[in-house]
C-alpha cells in the first residue's frame, strides 16, 4: 500500500478497504496530532471526521 497514491487509497477505503483507510490514517497523522492541540478527544474526533468524510467523498 506504500506506492500508492491518496487518491487510489481513498477509492478503496470507499469501497470498504479496512487497510487502505488505515493507510490514509498513519498518512496524516501528524497533520491530526497537530490539529489536536494534544487532546486524545479531540485527535479521535478528527479521525472519525476524516473517515466520515472520505466515505462521502465523491471520487
Amino acid at each position: 500500500m506504500e506506492n500508492k497514491t491518496l487518491l487510489e487509497l481513498g477509492k478503496l477505503a470507499k469501497a470498504g478497504d479496512e487497510l487502505a483507510m488505515l493507510e490514509i490514517i498513519n498518512r496524516k497523522k501528524g497533520l491530526l496530532k497537530k490539529f489536536s492541540f494534544g487532546s486524545e478527544d479531540r485527535y479521535q474526533y478528527l479521525i472519525l471526521k476524516l473517515i466520515e468524510a472520505i466515505k462521502n467523498y465523491e471520487f
